[in-house]
Protein backbone atom coordinates (compact mmCIF):
# COMPACT_ATOMS: atom_id res chain seq x y z
CA UNK A 1 0.00 0.00 0.00
CA UNK A 2 1.33 3.16 -1.06
CA UNK A 3 1.48 5.99 1.74
CA UNK A 4 -0.12 9.51 1.36
CA UNK A 5 3.72 11.14 1.73
CA UNK A 6 4.60 8.73 -1.36
CA UNK A 7 1.31 9.97 -3.38
CA UNK A 8 2.69 13.26 -2.50
CA UNK A 9 5.95 13.15 -4.09
CA UNK A 10 5.63 9.95 -6.93
CA UNK A 11 5.41 12.29 -9.71
CA UNK A 12 8.41 14.26 -8.33
CA UNK A 13 11.40 14.16 -10.14
CA UNK A 14 15.09 14.77 -9.75
CA UNK A 15 15.21 17.84 -12.03
CA UNK A 16 12.09 19.68 -10.31
CA UNK A 17 15.10 19.91 -7.22
CA UNK A 18 18.34 19.57 -9.27
CA UNK A 19 20.67 22.25 -8.20
CA UNK A 20 21.38 24.59 -11.60
CA UNK A 21 25.39 24.90 -11.80
CA UNK A 22 26.71 26.93 -14.23
CA UNK A 23 28.51 25.02 -17.14
CA UNK A 24 32.04 25.62 -16.13
CA UNK A 25 32.10 24.13 -12.41
CA UNK A 26 31.79 20.59 -14.49
CA UNK A 27 35.31 21.12 -16.24
CA UNK A 28 36.91 23.38 -13.45
CA UNK A 29 36.19 19.95 -11.25
CA UNK A 30 37.90 17.57 -13.52
CA UNK A 31 40.67 19.96 -14.17
CA UNK A 32 41.21 20.00 -10.53
CA UNK A 33 40.52 16.44 -10.07
CA UNK A 34 43.58 15.95 -12.87
CA UNK A 35 45.89 18.38 -10.62
CA UNK A 36 45.33 16.69 -7.45
CA UNK A 37 46.28 13.06 -9.47
CA UNK A 38 49.51 14.52 -10.87
CA UNK A 39 50.36 16.46 -7.52
CA UNK A 40 50.46 13.06 -5.11
CA UNK A 41 52.09 11.19 -7.99
CA UNK A 42 55.16 13.09 -8.58
CA UNK A 43 56.54 11.89 -5.22
CA UNK A 44 56.22 8.50 -6.02
CA UNK A 45 58.37 9.07 -8.83
CA UNK A 46 61.51 9.81 -6.88
CA UNK A 47 60.56 6.87 -4.50
CA UNK A 48 64.14 4.70 -4.23
CA UNK A 49 64.00 0.70 -4.90
CA UNK A 50 64.06 -1.29 -1.47
CA UNK A 51 64.78 -4.99 -1.02
CA UNK A 52 61.99 -6.79 -2.61
CA UNK A 53 62.04 -4.30 -5.55
CA UNK A 54 65.73 -5.23 -5.92
CA UNK A 55 65.19 -8.80 -6.16
CA UNK A 56 63.02 -8.00 -8.94
CA UNK A 57 64.60 -5.96 -10.27
CA UNK A 58 68.13 -8.13 -9.98
CA UNK A 59 65.96 -10.94 -11.91
CA UNK A 60 64.66 -8.76 -14.75
CA UNK A 61 67.90 -7.57 -15.17
CA UNK A 62 69.24 -10.64 -15.56
CA UNK A 63 66.55 -12.04 -18.09
CA UNK A 64 67.53 -8.76 -20.06
CA UNK A 65 71.16 -10.27 -20.25
CA UNK A 66 69.69 -13.83 -21.19
CA UNK A 67 69.47 -15.10 -17.58
CA UNK A 68 66.23 -16.90 -16.36
CA UNK A 69 64.49 -16.39 -12.95
CA UNK A 70 64.60 -19.53 -10.24
CA UNK A 71 67.16 -21.27 -13.03
CA UNK A 72 70.17 -18.35 -12.37
CA UNK A 73 68.63 -16.37 -9.44
CA UNK A 74 66.66 -18.44 -6.80
CA UNK A 75 63.02 -16.47 -5.76
CA UNK A 76 59.90 -17.58 -4.54
CA UNK A 77 57.41 -15.13 -5.82
CA UNK A 78 55.93 -15.84 -9.72
CA UNK A 79 57.67 -14.70 -12.66
CA UNK A 80 54.46 -11.97 -13.49
CA UNK A 81 56.49 -8.95 -11.89
CA UNK A 82 59.26 -9.96 -13.21
CA UNK A 83 58.14 -9.54 -16.92
CA UNK A 84 56.85 -6.26 -15.16
CA UNK A 85 60.20 -5.07 -14.34
CA UNK A 86 61.98 -6.59 -17.44
CA UNK A 87 59.21 -4.41 -19.50
CA UNK A 88 60.18 -1.38 -17.65
CA UNK A 89 63.86 -1.57 -18.16
CA UNK A 90 62.74 -2.32 -21.85
CA UNK A 91 61.18 0.93 -22.34
CA UNK A 92 62.53 3.43 -20.00
CA UNK A 93 66.27 2.01 -19.58
CA UNK A 94 67.61 0.22 -16.51
CA UNK A 95 67.07 2.50 -13.54
CA UNK A 96 64.96 3.06 -10.14
CA UNK A 97 63.48 6.25 -11.81
CA UNK A 98 62.56 3.60 -14.35
CA UNK A 99 60.58 1.37 -12.66
CA UNK A 100 58.96 4.58 -10.59
CA UNK A 101 58.00 5.97 -13.75
CA UNK A 102 56.55 2.93 -15.24
CA UNK A 103 54.45 2.28 -12.21
CA UNK A 104 53.02 5.51 -12.22
CA UNK A 105 51.96 4.44 -15.57
CA UNK A 106 50.19 1.11 -14.32
CA UNK A 107 48.52 2.67 -12.10
CA UNK A 108 46.81 4.60 -14.39
CA UNK A 109 45.65 1.32 -16.38
CA UNK A 110 44.79 -0.31 -13.03
CA UNK A 111 42.52 2.80 -12.97
CA UNK A 112 41.28 2.20 -16.50
CA UNK A 113 40.24 -1.21 -15.94
CA UNK A 114 38.54 -0.29 -12.01
CA UNK A 115 36.77 1.88 -14.30
CA UNK A 116 35.37 -0.09 -16.90
CA UNK A 117 34.62 -2.76 -14.13
CA UNK A 118 32.47 -0.27 -12.21
CA UNK A 119 30.64 0.97 -15.52
CA UNK A 120 29.79 -2.43 -16.25
CA UNK A 121 28.71 -3.25 -12.86
CA UNK A 122 26.24 -0.39 -12.30
CA UNK A 123 25.19 0.07 -15.60
CA UNK A 124 21.42 -0.73 -16.51
CA UNK A 125 20.32 -3.31 -18.78
CA UNK A 126 18.49 -2.52 -21.90
CA UNK A 127 15.47 -4.92 -21.10
CA UNK A 128 15.82 -2.53 -17.60
CA UNK A 129 15.91 0.88 -18.73
CA UNK A 130 12.15 1.61 -18.82
CA UNK A 131 12.61 1.48 -14.86
CA UNK A 132 14.70 4.38 -14.80
CA UNK A 133 13.07 7.68 -13.37
CA UNK A 134 15.32 9.70 -14.98
CA UNK A 135 18.20 10.50 -17.71
CA UNK A 136 20.46 10.89 -14.25
CA UNK A 137 20.38 7.54 -13.19
CA UNK A 138 20.86 6.57 -16.59
CA UNK A 139 24.29 8.40 -15.97
CA UNK A 140 24.99 7.33 -12.20
CA UNK A 141 27.06 4.04 -13.95
CA UNK A 142 29.25 6.27 -15.79
CA UNK A 143 29.17 8.71 -12.46
CA UNK A 144 30.76 6.12 -10.53
CA UNK A 145 32.94 4.34 -12.42
CA UNK A 146 34.78 7.69 -13.32
CA UNK A 147 34.92 8.34 -9.12
CA UNK A 148 36.10 4.67 -8.86
CA UNK A 149 39.07 5.22 -11.19
CA UNK A 150 40.42 8.38 -9.87
CA UNK A 151 39.54 7.33 -6.06
CA UNK A 152 41.71 3.95 -6.98
CA UNK A 153 44.73 5.93 -8.43
CA UNK A 154 44.37 8.74 -5.83
CA UNK A 155 44.61 6.16 -3.01
CA UNK A 156 47.56 3.98 -4.71
CA UNK A 157 49.54 7.18 -5.42
CA UNK A 158 48.72 8.68 -1.98
CA UNK A 159 48.25 5.55 0.54
CA UNK A 160 50.43 2.95 -0.81
CA UNK A 161 54.13 3.26 0.82
CA UNK A 162 57.27 3.61 -1.17
CA UNK A 163 58.20 0.02 -0.27
CA UNK A 164 54.83 -1.50 -1.55
CA UNK A 165 54.56 -0.56 -5.11
CA UNK A 166 55.67 -1.87 -7.97
CA UNK A 167 55.25 -5.38 -6.40
CA UNK A 168 52.86 -8.53 -7.47
CA UNK A 169 50.05 -7.00 -6.23
CA UNK A 170 50.26 -3.97 -7.88
CA UNK A 171 50.98 -5.34 -11.50
CA UNK A 172 48.40 -7.85 -10.72
CA UNK A 173 45.49 -5.39 -10.68
CA UNK A 174 44.28 -5.19 -14.52
CA UNK A 175 44.34 -9.24 -15.14
CA UNK A 176 42.36 -9.36 -11.83
CA UNK A 177 39.85 -6.93 -12.60
CA UNK A 178 39.62 -7.97 -16.69
CA UNK A 179 38.80 -11.23 -14.97
CA UNK A 180 35.52 -10.04 -12.73
CA UNK A 181 34.71 -7.71 -15.85
CA UNK A 182 34.52 -11.03 -18.05
CA UNK A 183 32.57 -12.91 -15.44
CA UNK A 184 29.92 -10.52 -14.78
CA UNK A 185 30.17 -9.01 -18.33
CA UNK A 186 29.37 -12.53 -19.57
CA UNK A 187 26.61 -13.84 -17.48
CA UNK A 188 24.62 -10.84 -17.59
CA UNK A 189 24.61 -10.88 -21.75
CA UNK A 190 24.84 -14.38 -21.58
CA UNK A 191 27.98 -14.53 -23.90
CA UNK A 192 30.57 -17.47 -23.29
CA UNK A 193 33.07 -15.21 -25.64
CA UNK A 194 33.38 -13.10 -22.88
CA UNK A 195 33.62 -15.65 -19.97
CA UNK A 196 36.71 -16.85 -22.08
CA UNK A 197 38.29 -12.99 -22.00
CA UNK A 198 37.82 -13.51 -18.10
CA UNK A 199 39.38 -16.80 -17.90
CA UNK A 200 42.30 -15.49 -20.41
CA UNK A 201 43.02 -12.90 -17.41
CA UNK A 202 42.89 -15.25 -14.37
CA UNK A 203 45.54 -17.19 -15.96
CA UNK A 204 47.58 -14.42 -16.19
CA UNK A 205 46.70 -13.40 -12.66
CA UNK A 206 48.20 -16.66 -11.47
CA UNK A 207 51.65 -15.55 -12.51
CA UNK A 208 51.18 -12.93 -10.59
CA UNK A 209 49.76 -13.91 -7.33
CA UNK A 210 48.01 -17.45 -6.62
CA UNK A 211 46.23 -16.43 -3.70
CA UNK A 212 44.02 -13.79 -6.66
CA UNK A 213 42.40 -17.08 -7.62
CA UNK A 214 40.21 -16.80 -4.33
CA UNK A 215 38.73 -13.60 -5.70
CA UNK A 216 37.83 -15.43 -9.01
CA UNK A 217 36.03 -18.40 -7.16
CA UNK A 218 34.14 -16.02 -5.12
CA UNK A 219 33.27 -13.98 -8.17
CA UNK A 220 32.82 -17.02 -10.22
CA UNK A 221 30.02 -19.20 -6.66
CA UNK A 222 28.32 -15.22 -7.63
CA UNK A 223 28.30 -15.56 -11.41
CA UNK A 224 26.72 -19.77 -10.60
CA UNK A 225 23.96 -18.01 -8.56
CA UNK A 226 23.08 -15.73 -11.23
CA UNK A 227 23.38 -18.28 -13.80
CA UNK A 228 20.71 -20.37 -11.26
CA UNK A 229 18.22 -17.49 -11.03
CA UNK A 230 18.62 -16.82 -14.59
CA UNK A 231 17.20 -20.61 -15.33
CA UNK A 232 20.69 -20.90 -17.90
CA UNK A 233 19.94 -24.67 -18.49
CA UNK A 234 22.67 -27.47 -18.48
CA UNK A 235 24.31 -27.27 -22.19
CA UNK A 236 24.62 -23.45 -21.46
CA UNK A 237 26.02 -23.11 -18.17
CA UNK A 238 28.73 -26.37 -19.07
CA UNK A 239 29.14 -24.90 -22.37
CA UNK A 240 29.77 -21.50 -20.38
CA UNK A 241 32.12 -23.25 -17.83
CA UNK A 242 34.23 -25.10 -20.43
CA UNK A 243 34.78 -21.46 -22.12
CA UNK A 244 35.91 -20.35 -18.91
CA UNK A 245 38.56 -22.93 -17.92
CA UNK A 246 39.73 -22.29 -21.91
CA UNK A 247 40.19 -19.15 -21.24
CA UNK A 248 42.09 -20.32 -18.07
CA UNK A 249 44.76 -22.49 -19.94
CA UNK A 250 44.96 -19.94 -22.96
CA UNK A 251 46.26 -17.45 -20.61
CA UNK A 252 48.52 -19.41 -18.38
CA UNK A 253 50.15 -20.07 -21.84
CA UNK A 254 52.61 -17.44 -22.17
CA UNK A 255 54.64 -17.28 -19.70
CA UNK A 256 54.67 -20.77 -18.92
CA UNK A 257 55.62 -21.73 -22.24
CA UNK A 258 58.60 -19.22 -21.13
CA UNK A 259 59.43 -20.91 -18.23
CA UNK A 260 59.53 -24.50 -19.89
CA UNK A 261 63.26 -24.95 -19.98
CA UNK A 262 64.24 -21.51 -18.43
CA UNK A 263 63.61 -22.16 -15.25
CA UNK A 264 60.00 -24.05 -14.46
CA UNK A 265 61.74 -27.19 -13.03
CA UNK A 266 63.62 -24.81 -10.74
CA UNK A 267 60.45 -23.35 -9.58
CA UNK A 268 57.88 -25.82 -8.95
CA UNK A 269 60.95 -27.23 -6.77
CA UNK A 270 61.40 -24.51 -4.75
CA UNK A 271 57.48 -23.96 -4.10
CA UNK A 272 57.39 -28.21 -3.36
CA UNK A 273 60.54 -28.40 -1.21
CA UNK A 274 60.22 -24.46 0.62
CA UNK A 275 57.03 -22.67 -0.69
CA UNK A 276 54.76 -24.60 1.23
CA UNK A 277 56.48 -25.83 4.11
CA UNK A 278 59.34 -23.01 5.71
CA UNK A 279 57.67 -19.88 4.19
CA UNK A 280 54.38 -20.83 5.49
CA UNK A 281 55.44 -21.24 9.07
CA UNK A 282 57.56 -17.58 9.10
CA UNK A 283 55.54 -14.59 10.42
CA UNK A 284 54.53 -11.15 9.25
CA UNK A 285 53.95 -8.01 10.52
CA UNK A 286 52.16 -9.28 13.49
CA UNK A 287 54.73 -9.54 16.42
CA UNK A 288 52.89 -11.38 18.86
CA UNK A 289 49.95 -14.36 18.58
CA UNK A 290 46.53 -14.78 18.57
CA UNK A 291 43.82 -12.31 16.80
CA UNK A 292 44.75 -9.29 18.81
CA UNK A 293 48.20 -9.30 17.48
CA UNK A 294 46.47 -9.02 14.05
CA UNK A 295 43.96 -6.56 15.15
CA UNK A 296 46.68 -4.02 16.14
CA UNK A 297 47.99 -4.22 12.84
CA UNK A 298 44.74 -4.43 10.91
CA UNK A 299 43.98 -1.54 12.82
CA UNK A 300 47.19 0.96 11.60
CA UNK A 301 45.91 0.00 8.18
CA UNK A 302 42.46 1.16 9.02
CA UNK A 303 43.51 4.42 10.31
CA UNK A 304 46.02 5.15 7.41
CA UNK A 305 42.87 4.54 5.05
CA UNK A 306 40.20 5.64 7.47
CA UNK A 307 38.00 7.75 4.88
CA UNK A 308 38.11 5.30 2.24
CA UNK A 309 37.36 2.48 4.78
CA UNK A 310 34.10 4.32 6.46
CA UNK A 311 32.80 5.05 2.97
CA UNK A 312 33.21 1.52 2.02
CA UNK A 313 31.24 0.18 4.69
CA UNK A 314 28.73 3.28 3.60
CA UNK A 315 28.64 1.67 -0.17
CA UNK A 316 27.37 -1.91 1.76
CA UNK A 317 24.80 -0.81 3.67
CA UNK A 318 23.68 1.40 0.87
CA UNK A 319 23.81 -1.63 -1.48
CA UNK A 320 22.04 -3.90 0.37
CA UNK A 321 19.74 -1.72 1.98
CA UNK A 322 18.56 -0.60 -1.95
CA UNK A 323 18.32 -3.79 -2.51
CA UNK A 324 15.95 -5.08 0.79
CA UNK A 325 13.59 -2.03 -0.16
CA UNK A 326 13.81 -1.96 -3.98
CA UNK A 327 14.24 1.76 -3.88
CA UNK A 328 14.01 3.91 -6.49
CA UNK A 329 16.39 6.54 -5.61
CA UNK A 330 19.33 4.62 -6.74
CA UNK A 331 18.22 1.08 -8.83
CA UNK A 332 21.68 0.53 -10.50
CA UNK A 333 23.21 0.16 -6.79
CA UNK A 334 21.64 -3.07 -6.31
CA UNK A 335 23.97 -4.64 -8.75
CA UNK A 336 26.49 -3.87 -6.53
CA UNK A 337 26.79 -7.56 -5.15
CA UNK A 338 28.99 -8.86 -6.80
CA UNK A 339 31.84 -5.45 -5.46
CA UNK A 340 30.90 -6.77 -2.10
CA UNK A 341 31.92 -10.10 -2.59
CA UNK A 342 35.33 -8.63 -4.47
CA UNK A 343 35.78 -7.10 -1.22
CA UNK A 344 35.38 -9.74 1.32
CA UNK A 345 37.31 -12.42 -0.68
CA UNK A 346 40.25 -9.75 -1.13
CA UNK A 347 39.89 -9.58 2.91
CA UNK A 348 40.15 -13.50 2.91
CA UNK A 349 42.96 -13.77 0.80
CA UNK A 350 45.06 -11.19 2.69
CA UNK A 351 44.16 -13.44 5.93
CA UNK A 352 45.11 -16.39 3.89
CA UNK A 353 48.30 -15.21 3.84
CA UNK A 354 48.80 -14.57 7.08
CA UNK A 355 51.65 -12.15 7.26
CA UNK A 356 49.39 -9.10 6.73
CA UNK A 357 52.12 -6.75 4.36
CA UNK A 358 50.66 -3.72 2.99
CA UNK A 359 51.29 -4.84 -0.43
CA UNK A 360 49.14 -8.13 -0.06
CA UNK A 361 46.38 -5.63 0.92
CA UNK A 362 46.67 -3.78 -2.67
CA UNK A 363 43.78 -5.78 -4.18
CA UNK A 364 41.42 -4.88 -1.23
CA UNK A 365 41.62 -1.33 -3.42
CA UNK A 366 39.93 -2.50 -6.19
CA UNK A 367 36.26 -2.99 -4.60
CA UNK A 368 37.20 -0.39 -1.95
CA UNK A 369 37.02 2.37 -4.62
CA UNK A 370 34.16 1.24 -6.28
CA UNK A 371 32.14 1.56 -3.07
CA UNK A 372 33.71 4.61 -1.67
CA UNK A 373 32.27 6.11 -5.43
CA UNK A 374 29.10 4.82 -4.96
CA UNK A 375 28.88 6.32 -1.33
CA UNK A 376 30.16 9.81 -2.96
CA UNK A 377 27.56 9.68 -6.18
CA UNK A 378 24.84 8.63 -3.78
CA UNK A 379 25.36 11.30 -1.21
CA UNK A 380 25.62 13.68 -4.04
CA UNK A 381 22.44 13.03 -6.16
CA UNK A 382 20.23 12.79 -2.83
CA UNK A 383 21.85 16.53 -2.19
CA UNK A 384 21.00 17.60 -5.99
CA UNK A 385 17.68 15.99 -6.54
CA UNK A 386 16.23 14.60 -3.24
CA UNK A 387 13.11 15.56 -1.81
CA UNK A 388 13.36 15.70 2.38
CA UNK A 389 12.67 18.22 4.84
CA UNK A 390 15.11 20.07 7.25
CA UNK A 391 16.12 16.43 8.74
CA UNK A 392 17.22 15.29 5.17
CA UNK A 393 19.38 18.09 4.50
CA UNK A 394 21.16 18.10 7.72
CA UNK A 395 21.76 14.51 6.84
CA UNK A 396 23.51 15.44 4.15
CA UNK A 397 25.25 18.44 5.13
CA UNK A 398 26.90 16.66 8.03
CA UNK A 399 27.74 13.67 5.68
CA UNK A 400 29.53 15.77 3.51
CA UNK A 401 31.24 17.95 6.46
CA UNK A 402 32.77 14.65 7.57
CA UNK A 403 33.90 13.93 4.48
CA UNK A 404 35.99 17.03 3.65
CA UNK A 405 37.10 16.48 7.36
CA UNK A 406 38.77 13.03 6.88
CA UNK A 407 39.84 14.34 3.42
CA UNK A 408 41.69 17.18 4.86
CA UNK A 409 43.14 15.04 7.82
CA UNK A 410 44.31 12.61 5.51
CA UNK A 411 46.15 15.29 3.29
CA UNK A 412 47.92 16.85 6.17
CA UNK A 413 49.10 13.72 7.38
CA UNK A 414 51.19 13.28 4.39
CA UNK A 415 51.99 17.35 3.74
CA UNK A 416 56.07 16.75 5.08
CA UNK A 417 56.47 14.65 2.39
CA UNK A 418 55.56 17.28 -0.31
CA UNK A 419 57.45 19.35 2.08
CA UNK A 420 60.31 17.55 1.38
CA UNK A 421 59.78 16.77 -2.61
CA UNK A 422 59.26 20.98 -2.87
CA UNK A 423 62.31 21.61 -0.87
CA UNK A 424 64.46 18.42 -2.61
CA UNK A 425 63.65 19.95 -6.11
CA UNK A 426 64.59 23.50 -5.09
CA UNK A 427 67.81 22.57 -4.18
CA UNK A 428 67.26 23.07 0.17
CA UNK A 429 67.73 19.66 0.63
CA UNK A 430 70.61 17.58 -0.43
CA UNK A 431 69.57 13.97 -2.09
CA UNK A 432 71.13 12.42 1.25
CA UNK A 433 69.11 14.84 3.37
CA UNK A 434 65.82 13.80 0.92
CA UNK A 435 66.48 9.76 1.04
CA UNK A 436 67.38 9.58 4.40
CA UNK A 437 63.57 9.44 5.11
CA UNK A 438 63.19 6.09 3.23
CA UNK A 439 65.49 4.21 6.03
CA UNK A 440 62.83 1.71 7.18
CA UNK A 441 63.84 1.64 10.96
CA UNK A 442 67.00 -0.29 11.15
CA UNK A 443 66.73 -3.13 8.61
CA UNK A 444 67.04 -0.69 5.07
CA UNK A 445 69.03 2.16 4.11
CA UNK A 446 68.49 3.61 0.88
CA UNK A 447 71.69 5.73 1.34
CA UNK A 448 74.28 2.54 2.54
CA UNK A 449 72.31 0.72 -0.21
CA UNK A 450 73.87 3.47 -2.97
CA UNK A 451 76.78 3.82 -1.23
CA UNK A 452 77.86 0.02 -1.44
CA UNK A 453 76.66 -0.06 -4.68
CA UNK A 454 78.74 2.45 -5.57
CA UNK A 455 82.28 1.28 -3.91
CA UNK A 456 81.06 -2.12 -5.84
CA UNK A 457 81.36 -0.88 -9.46
CA UNK A 458 84.47 1.22 -8.61
CA UNK A 459 86.30 -1.54 -7.61
CA UNK A 460 85.26 -4.59 -9.49
CA UNK A 461 85.07 -5.11 -13.37
CA UNK A 462 82.25 -5.84 -14.99
CA UNK A 463 83.25 -9.38 -15.30
CA UNK A 464 83.79 -9.86 -11.72
CA UNK A 465 81.20 -11.14 -9.32
CA UNK A 466 79.80 -10.09 -5.47
CA UNK A 467 78.26 -12.44 -3.17
CA UNK A 468 76.78 -11.02 -0.82
CA UNK A 469 75.67 -12.84 2.00
CA UNK A 470 71.50 -11.49 3.20
CA UNK A 471 68.76 -10.68 0.76
CA UNK A 472 70.31 -7.61 -0.81
CA UNK A 473 70.45 -7.88 -4.55
CA UNK A 474 69.60 -4.38 -4.83
CA UNK A 475 73.18 -3.76 -4.36
CA UNK A 476 74.10 -6.12 -7.16
CA UNK A 477 71.84 -4.59 -9.37
CA UNK A 478 72.44 -1.06 -8.95
CA UNK A 479 76.60 -2.00 -9.15
CA UNK A 480 75.81 -3.85 -12.12
CA UNK A 481 77.62 -7.06 -11.20
CA UNK A 482 76.03 -10.50 -10.99
CA UNK A 483 76.43 -12.98 -8.18
CA UNK A 484 78.31 -15.87 -8.26
CA UNK A 485 75.62 -18.33 -7.63
CA UNK A 486 71.62 -18.44 -7.90
CA UNK A 487 71.35 -18.40 -4.20
CA UNK A 488 70.73 -14.07 -3.76
CA UNK A 489 68.76 -14.68 -0.60
CA UNK A 490 70.40 -16.21 2.56
CA UNK A 491 67.49 -17.65 4.53
CA UNK A 492 66.67 -20.76 2.04
CA UNK A 493 70.24 -21.70 2.92
CA UNK A 494 69.55 -21.51 7.14
CA UNK A 495 65.93 -21.80 6.80
CA UNK A 496 63.78 -25.00 6.72
CA UNK A 497 66.10 -27.62 8.02
CA UNK A 498 63.53 -29.79 9.49
CA UNK A 499 61.22 -29.22 6.88
CA UNK A 500 63.10 -28.88 3.61
CA UNK A 501 64.08 -32.01 1.59
CA UNK A 502 66.21 -29.99 -0.41
CA UNK A 503 67.96 -28.53 2.31
CA UNK A 504 71.69 -29.77 2.20
CA UNK A 505 71.34 -30.60 -1.87
CA UNK A 506 70.85 -26.49 -2.05
CA UNK A 507 73.62 -25.72 0.37
CA UNK A 508 75.95 -28.20 -1.48
CA UNK A 509 75.18 -26.26 -4.52
CA UNK A 510 75.75 -23.11 -2.96
CA UNK A 511 79.09 -24.11 -1.81
CA UNK A 512 80.10 -25.29 -4.97
CA UNK A 513 79.19 -22.32 -6.94
CA UNK A 514 81.60 -20.21 -5.10
CA UNK A 515 84.16 -22.67 -5.27
CA UNK A 516 83.52 -22.87 -8.70
CA UNK A 517 83.57 -18.73 -9.56
CA UNK A 518 84.77 -17.58 -6.70
CA UNK A 519 83.41 -13.73 -6.20
CA UNK A 520 85.82 -10.83 -5.85
CA UNK A 521 83.73 -9.97 -2.86
CA UNK A 522 82.12 -11.44 -0.29
CA UNK A 523 79.74 -8.78 1.26
CA UNK A 524 78.13 -9.32 4.74
CA UNK A 525 75.19 -7.72 6.29
CA UNK A 526 74.38 -6.20 9.71
CA UNK A 527 70.49 -5.81 10.81
CA UNK A 528 68.39 -7.53 7.84
CA UNK A 529 65.77 -9.09 9.93
CA UNK A 530 63.33 -10.44 7.76
CA UNK A 531 60.22 -12.67 8.61
CA UNK A 532 61.95 -15.07 6.98
CA UNK A 533 65.22 -14.78 8.95
CA UNK A 534 64.87 -13.16 12.33
CA UNK A 535 68.33 -13.79 13.27
CA UNK A 536 69.44 -11.45 10.68
CA UNK A 537 72.16 -13.12 8.17
CA UNK A 538 75.39 -11.89 10.00
CA UNK A 539 74.32 -14.24 13.23
CA UNK A 540 73.00 -17.37 10.82
CA UNK A 541 76.57 -16.83 9.07
CA UNK A 542 78.10 -19.96 11.64
CA UNK A 543 75.06 -22.51 10.62
CA UNK A 544 77.31 -22.99 7.25
CA UNK A 545 80.55 -23.57 8.51
CA UNK A 546 82.20 -24.41 5.13
CA UNK A 547 80.85 -21.13 4.02
CA UNK A 548 82.26 -19.45 7.09
CA UNK A 549 85.55 -21.32 6.37
CA UNK A 550 86.15 -20.46 3.29
CA UNK A 551 85.26 -16.54 3.90
CA UNK A 552 88.15 -16.75 6.61
CA UNK A 553 90.79 -18.28 4.46
CA UNK A 554 90.33 -16.66 1.52
CA UNK A 555 89.07 -13.11 2.40
CA UNK A 556 90.62 -10.38 3.75
CA UNK A 557 88.13 -7.61 5.92
CA UNK A 558 88.84 -4.55 3.59
CA UNK A 559 86.28 -1.95 4.25
CA UNK A 560 82.69 -1.20 6.25
CA UNK A 561 80.14 1.16 4.28
CA UNK A 562 77.18 1.39 7.06
CA UNK A 563 75.72 -2.40 7.20
CA UNK A 564 77.70 -3.65 4.55
CA UNK A 565 80.90 -5.38 5.45
CA UNK A 566 83.53 -5.99 2.61
CA UNK A 567 85.53 -9.11 1.97
CA UNK A 568 87.86 -9.30 -0.94
CA UNK A 569 89.34 -12.60 -1.95
CA UNK A 570 93.09 -12.53 -1.18
CA UNK A 571 94.23 -14.50 -4.71
CA UNK A 572 91.91 -11.98 -6.70
CA UNK A 573 94.13 -9.58 -9.37
CA UNK A 574 93.66 -6.25 -9.51
CA UNK A 575 93.04 -5.22 -5.58
CA UNK A 576 93.25 -1.49 -5.12
CA UNK A 577 94.28 -0.70 -1.89
CA UNK A 578 91.76 1.22 0.04
CA UNK A 579 92.59 4.32 2.39
CA UNK A 580 92.18 4.40 6.18
CA UNK A 581 89.37 7.22 5.90
CA UNK A 582 87.49 4.55 3.64
CA UNK A 583 87.61 1.56 5.64
CA UNK A 584 85.50 3.53 8.31
CA UNK A 585 83.00 5.35 5.80
CA UNK A 586 80.18 5.75 7.74
CA UNK A 587 76.43 7.66 6.88
CA UNK A 588 75.43 10.34 9.29
CA UNK A 589 71.57 9.61 8.87
CA UNK A 590 71.98 5.70 9.01
CA UNK A 591 75.14 4.30 11.37
CA UNK A 592 76.16 0.97 12.35
CA UNK A 593 78.98 -0.22 14.66
CA UNK A 594 79.83 -3.75 14.42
Amino acid sequence: MISGHDVKYSNYTSKDAAIGWPSWIKPLVWAVLLAILIMVALPTLLYPLTRDQGIYAYIADLMMRGGAPYRDAWELKTPGVFFMYWLAFLIFDRSEFAVRLFDVLYALLSAASVYALAREVFRILPQRQNVASSREEQNTSNYIALCSAWIYAFCYYLLVHFHSAATPEAFMIPFLVASVYGIVRGVRNKRSSLLLLGGVASGFVFWFKPTGGLVILAVLIWAGVEIWRGRWGLARTLSSLMMFALGVVLGLLPIGWYLYGHGLAELLEIWRAYGTRAYLQARGLALGSGPLAMLDVIMRYVRDWQLFVWLSLAGVIGIFAHCRRGSRILPVLRQGTVIVVFLLSSVVAVFLQGKLFEYHWIPILVPMSILSASSVVGLAQEIRGQVGGVLHDMRSIFSVMIIVGLLLWMGYDHLVRYRRVAAYLTGRLSAEQYYAQFDIGKDFSHIGTCRAATYLHEHTKSDETALIWGVEPLVNFLAQRRSPTSYISFYVLVNGEDSNPRFEAWRQDFLEDIQRSPPTYIILVNNDVTPLAPLGSRAQLDQIPAFKRILETEYSFETQIEDYLFYRRRTGTGMKKVSCAMRNLRSPFHTTCV
